[in-house]
């Protein structure tokens, strides 16, 4: 499971889709419907609040292709003000979207709570400004500059590296969530790259924390539908919406909070539940599957295999991963012997092997056969494994359980 928080506001798998309204205090904001002067902010929020938004982006500096560069004294102007505003007469929660660490201490000490950082802490001293304050930071993907990474597998790696680094210096793990960082941020970033970066958003479950989607109104949704100007892309950016929803999105940061809420509920309602299962002490969940076994002797008949091959060749060609925790070493160790005596494998941690008396969380790869192998030989087993058994039973069947959806 994947839980955070953003400020006071719980996000992940057992939330709903949390809302984040947009509100630029920069007039070079490439859609002006979000613009705000430091006056007009806080009626744009209390409208976006009473629309359903669980939160608030209010950043003062622009990056949109092309924007010019704006002095620190600048977003400062446009920034502090409207937040004050905010602050004093609404209870919501605030995100700052900035890149400069001494705007974010000076915002978290006014009251903000939340960093969202598009420059992946390019800013070397913006973590530990999030950690003074004990603050949420959302981080984007970037390397050299902000949204310059155009694959999902570097995104990942850059995230994952720039988690770490915040954890390190103090930033609380449970409070950061990340950005893939859809939008042509660069000359080199086609609306072909942020359809496979959406595409593929799932990918970024592995990171383990809280995933923003901003594809709000954004130029590879006007690219895409000949829409060049942001006013006619809702259409286009509810559809990127509902499917970054469906795969895994926790926080849509929108322009549109009216207009997003039954599309985001509807994803999610589809999405439905992962499938898990746990007991006091135990917990199973599956992390990814390829392949049904119904669907493949389809695939079989059609390719005129021999009939007598179907129920080995179904079990072999649907594969399972799976994540089990609060196992101890000694059984993490078994899980691993038995998986490799049948061909899968299984991950534990490298302490397991010195018997570290702490619960360990084994990763098992496996075919259905396999694993229906490990779970009856675990069945047999004295102590605590018949009943790990019993978990990954009942937690393969949950993939295509009604019950995942209620």
């Amino acid at each position: 499971m994947i839980e955070g928080i953003l400020g006071r506001v719980p996000v992940g798998d057992s939330q709903s889709v949390r809302l984040m309204g947009v509100i630029n205090l920069s007039r070079e904001s490439f859609y002006k419907g979000s613009v705000a002067g430091p006056h007009e902010a806080l009626s744009l929020a209390t409208a976006m609040q009473e629309q359903g938004a669980d939160m608030i982006d209010l950043g003062a500096v622009s990056t949109a292709p092309g924007s010019p560069p704006i002095s620190e004294a600048v977003e400062r102007e446009r920034l502090f003000p409207a937040l004050k505003d905010i602050l004093e007469n609404l209870d919501i929660t605030i995100s700052i979207d900035t890149q400069r660490s001494c705007i974010a201490k000076d915002a978290l000490s006014l009251g903000a709570a939340c960093i969202n950082d598009v420059s992946g802490l390019s800013d070397p001293h913006m973590a530990a400004s999030v950690a003074e304050y004990d603050a949420s930071l959302i981080i984007m993907a970037s390397s050299q500059r902000a949204g310059d990474l155009l694959h999902l597998s570097e995104i990942i790696a850059v995230l994952g590296e720039r988690m770490r680094a915040a954890a390190q210096i103090g930033v609380c793990q449970e409070k950061i969530s990340v950005d893939p960082g859809i939008g042509k941020w660069i000359p080199e970033k086609t609306p072909a790259h942020d359809l496979a970066i959406l595409d593929g958003m799932l990918r970024l479950r592995a990171l383990g924390r809280p995933v923003v989607a901003a594809l709000s109104r954004k130029s590879f949704i006007g690219e895409r539908l000949h829409k060049p100007d942001p006013f006619q892309r809702l259409a286009g950016t509810l559809a990127a919406t509902a499917i970054a929803v469906y795969l895994g999105a926790h926080i849509v940061r929108t322009h549109d909070i009216a207009a997003s809420r039954e599309t985001v509920a509807m994803a999610q309602a589809i999405r439905g539940h992962p499938a898990i299962c746990a007991d006091e002490e135990m917990e199973v969940e599956v992390l990814g599957y390829l392949g049904q076994g119904e669907d493949m002797a389809e695939n079989l008949r059609r390719t005129e295999v021999d009939e007598r091959g179907y129920g080995s060749l179904c079990k072999k060609s649907s594969f399972r991963i799976l994540s089990v925790r609060g196992l101890s070493s000694m059984e993490a160790i078994i899980i691993k012997q038995e998986m490799l005596a049948r061909g899968g494998d299984a991950a534990i941690p490298k302490l397991a092997l010195r018997c570290d008396p702490r619960p360990e969380e084994v990763l098992i790869f496996g075919t259905i056969h396999q694993i229906a192998g490990l779970v009856k030989n675990l069945s047999g087993q004295p102590f605590r494994l018949s009943r790990l058994a019993a978990r990954i039973e009942e937690a393969t069947a949950m993939i295509g359980s009604p019950e995942r959806y209620r």
